[in-house]
C-alpha cells in the first residue's frame, strides 16, 4: 500500500550516494544541523507534503516545516528552554524546543513541542500556538513521545528535574549513566487525552524511559527498565506493564525497535559475537531473530510501518552505511543491496546517525547524512524506487 507523497524533486539538490553512486536528493542545507522528528514516529503530514523538523546551529534549537512540493521552508517555533539536550544521548545545541521531544499530530495539522514546562500545539499552517498544559512544578520531558493511532492521546515521559541533572552532573556524564539509572525514582508514563484534556498516569517507574511509540490497538511500547534495555508493553488504563523481549545468555538486549503491520521489528545489541535483527508479536509472544553482517557496528534498524522492507543503518570501524536486505535464506546466506557506503557525518549523538524511514510512497528512504561542504548534518532521500519488498522473513506463528 503507497500513500501521498507530493515531493518535487526539481526543487532540491541532486547528489550521487557516496561509494554506490545512487540518485539522492537534499531536502535541507546550511550552517546547522538538520534532522527530523525522531524516527521512530512520523515527520511528514498526511498529504505527503509538509516534513516538520528540528535545525540546530548558533546555539538554538528551533522546529520548522518544509514544502516538499514547492520547497518553502518556514520556522515553526524556537523555543525558550535554556538547555535543550536530550541527554546523555545527545550533543548540547543551546537553547530553543526541548530537542527530540516534539510529535507531529498529522490528524490536525499541527506538532505537539515542549518548551520549559509547557506543552503547545503549534499550527503547521498559520503557526498558530495552543497552551494544552504544563508540567508539574519541577518536572522536565525526558525521552521522546508519540500519540496514538487513533489520534485521541498523546503520550509523554516525564521525570524529577533534579534528580535528572544529579544523575549526570555526580556521575560524570554517559560513563556511568547505566549504572545509576535506578536512581531516577518516580518517572512517568503519562496519557493526555487530545480531545477533553483527561490526564492519565500509565506508569510510574525507578528508572528513566527513553521513548514510547503506539501499537494500532491502543497499547504503547516503552524502554529501557533499570536492569537492562528491552521493550515494556502497557495500555491507557495503565497500573502495569510487561517485558517483552528478555535479555539473553549472551548479553543481548533489544536496543531500537518500531512498530510494523508485521509485529515490533528490532536489533539486538550487547552480544560478544553478532549483531542480530528481529521481529516479535506482541499478543502471541512469538519471534524470530537472525544474525546480521559480521561487518554490522552500532546498529539503527530502519522504519517501514508495513513491516516489508528490512533496511539498516550500520556504524561500524569500518564504514558508516546504509543496508537493504533483498531476501534471507538464513545464517550468512542472506543477498544484500549496499546503498550508500561510508557516507561522512559530523559532531556526535543523535542528529549524527542516518536514522532510515521510507516515505509513504515507497520509492525513497528518509534518513541524515552530512554534507562537506558545510560539515553539518543534512536530511537526504535516496532512490529505492528499483528496489522490491524483502524476500524470505517469515510470518510469526
Amino acid at each position: 500500500m503507497t500513500a501521498p507523497f507530493a515531493l518535487d524533486p526539481a526543487r532540491f539538490a541532486s547528489l550521487a550516494a557516496p561509494g554506490t553512486g545512487r540518485r539522492c536528493l537534499r531536502l535541507t542545507s546550511g550552517d546547522a544541523d538538520c534532522y527530523p522528528l525522531y524516527y521512530f514516529i512520523p515527520s511528514l503530514c498526511r498529504e505527503g507534503r509538509r516534513m516538520v523538523y528540528h535545525r540546530a546551529g548558533d546555539g538554538r534549537v528551533e522546529l520548522r516545516v518544509l514544502d516538499l512540493s514547492s520547497g518553502a521552508d518556514r520556522l515553526l517555533i524556537q523555543g525558550d528552554t535554556p538547555a535543550t539536550g536530550w541527554r546523555p544521548w545527545d550533543v548540547e545545541a543551546g537553547r530553543g524546543v526541548w530537542d527530540h521531544r516534539s510529535v507531529l499530530d498529522a490528524a490536525r495539522e499541527r506538532v505537539i513541542v515542549f518548551d520549559r514546562d509547557q506543552v503547545l500545539a503549534v499550527g503547521l499552517a498559520d503557526g498558530a500556538r495552543q497552551l494544552l498544559f504544563t508540567l508539574p512544578t519541577g518536572r522536565m520531558p525526558i525521552g521522546q513521545n508519540c500519540i496514538t493511532a487513533d489520534g485521541q492521546w498523546l503520550v509523554y515521559i516525564h521525570a524529577d528535574a533534579a534528580r535528572y541533572a544529579a544523575l549526570f552532573d555526580e556521575a560524570g556524564g554517559y560513563g556511568t549513566y547505566h549504572a545509576r539509572r535506578h536512581t531516577m525514582h518516580g518517572t512517568r508514563l503519562c496519557a493526555f487525552n487530545l480531545l477533553n484534556g483527561e490526564q492519565r498516569v500509565l506508569v510510574n517507574i525507578n528508572s528513566p524511559i527513553h521513548h514510547v511509540l503506539p501499537l494500532p490497538d491502543g497499547r504503547v511500547v516503552f524502554c529501557h527498565p533499570t536492569a537492562e534495555n528491552g521493550m515494556l508493553l502497557t495500555d491507557l488504563r495503565g497500573g502495569w506493564y510487561s517485558h517483552l523481549r528478555t535479555q539473553d545468555e549472551l548479553g543481548g538486549c533489544v536496543c531500537h525497535y518500531l512498530a510494523t503491520s508485521r509485529g515490533l521489528a528490532y536489533e539486538i545489541l550487547g552480544r560478544p559475537d553478532r549483531v542480530l535483527a528481529g521481529i516479535y508479536h506482541p499478543d502471541r509472544h512469538s519471534r524470530y531473530e537472525w544474525p546480521l553482517p559480521t561487518a554490522f557496528g552500532y546498529t539503527h534498524t530502519g522504519n517501514d510501518p508495513e513491516g516489508r522492507m528490512w533496511f539498516w543503518e550500520n556504524a561500524s570501524k569500518e564504514a558508516h552505511d546504509l543496508r537493504l536486505l533483498v531476501e534471507h535464506r538464513g545464517p550468512d546466506d542472506d543477498t544484500w543491496l549496499r546503498l550508500c557506503h561510508d557516507w561522512p557525518s559530523f559532531g556526535g549523538g543523535q542528529r549524527s546517525h542516518m536514522h532510515p524511514q521510507i516515505t509513504p510512497d515507497r520509492r525513497w528512504l528518509l534518513f541524515v547524512a552530512g554534507d562537506p561542504a558545510s560539515r553539518r548534518n543534512h536530511i537526504h532521500l535516496i532512490d529505492v524506487a528499483d528496489c522490491g519488498d524483502t524476500r524470505g522473513i517469515p510470518p510469526l506463528a
